[in-house]
């Protein structure tokens, strides 16, 4: 082998390398696109929660989600990949709980509990706020970084979703222990998004999906019990029904491509495409619910769609008046 052939052995070739950037960012599209629609999935939820709180409790719907969640999964992934799938080491334990407490129990524990201090409003407003909790500590501690049409993009989408989800009526009465909850709820979320690519490579989402379920789960039962619940007999079919969809669609499915992409695309990324999920209910609402269509709902949804478009890159209008060096967290497949 001469030294020509051994340099185009070693290095590879333009189209080589071309067709590999290819076919990162066509994963990379891919998993967009599969978050999107996460927040579809997510987005429905509202509905089918609003449907099942007519004849449960909130904690009584959360625990029962879970309960049947949690087993399908676990079949689902001991029949696909065996027992020995679900074996992890000891020392990643403390990971998995903290996504468990911060992703399903203390999520909507105190959630439930903020709002009956809160106002629906305030609850939709400040629980977007967990965005910025992710990307502030992105940008800080993980050195992520965000152009000046990133920065703007996640601002123009937090203020479509608040629009979205208020209708307009941003007449704020604030309540330091409602409000103060609600923060501590998006926070919440924020870690179990900061943390959820901690384990990359070393398990598989299935894998750490049985656990933050089991654990979550385990930990909603005593408040469960703790709290008023229902007869599971004498629950009807449009409950079983919201069960189901919460159980199977929002949980097993959902949760999993929103996992997937935060390890394939990263927290920041991930969390600016939830700004979706407000958009989405309202147009499930509007559907099945017979809710009205408004001018605040339609700039909500401009707003947001221009602002995630601006936050990944696809959108520019600062960036022809102001030069940067990065492209944002979008800027690159990984």
């Amino acid at each position: 082998m001469g030294i020509t052939e051994k340099i185009s052995y070693v290095i590879p070739s333009r189209r080589e390398a071309s067709g590999s950037k290819s076919a990162a960012s066509s994963r990379y599209s891919g998993t967009k696109v599969l978050l999107v629609l996460v927040m579809v999935l997510w987005g429905g939820s509202f509905v089918a929660s609003r449907v099942g709180l007519d004849s449960l409790y909130p904690v009584e719907l959360a625990t029962l989600r879970f309960a049947i969640a949690t087993p399908v999964l676990l079949l689902i992934t001991v029949l696909l990949y065996g027992v020995k799938s679900l074996r992890v080491e000891a020392r990643d334990l403390p990971v998995l709980i903290a996504m468990a407490m911060t992703g399903v129990t203390l999520q909507y524990i105190v959630q439930f509990i903020a709002m009956t201090y809160t106002s629906v409003t305030n609850t939709a407003l400040l629980i977007n706020m967990g965005t910025f909790f992710v990307i502030i500590p992105s940008v800080l501690l993980l050195k992520v970084k965000f152009s000046a049409d990133n920065t703007l993009g996640v601002v123009l989408a937090f203020i479509g979703a608040g629009l979205v989800a208020t209708n307009g009526n941003i007449a704020l009465s604030v309540n330091l222990i409602g409000d103060g909850l609600v923060l501590v709820c998006a926070m919440f979320w924020a870690t179990y998004i900061l943390i959820g690519n901690r384990l990359a490579g070393k398990y598989s989402v299935l894998t750490q999906l049985n656990y933050i379920f089991i654990i979550g789960f385990l930990g909603l039962l005593p408040v469960y019990f703790l709290t008023p619940h229902h007869n599971i007999a004498s629950l009807g079919p449009m409950s079983w029904a919201s069960l189901l969809y919460l159980a199977i669609i929002c949980s097993i499915i959902a949760y999993f491509f929103f996992n997937d992409a935060i390890i394939k695309i990263g927290p920041s990324q991930t969390a600016i495409y939830q700004y979706f999920e407000p958009m989405f209910a309202i147009v499930f609402a509007i559907l099945l619910l017979h809710e009205p269509f408004t001018v605040y709902i339609g700039l909500g949804a401009a707003l947001i769609i221009a602002g995630i478009a601006m936050a990944d890159n696809n959108l520019k209008f600062l960036g022809h008046f102001f030069k940067s060096d990065s492209g944002g967290p979008a800027s690159r497949p990984r």
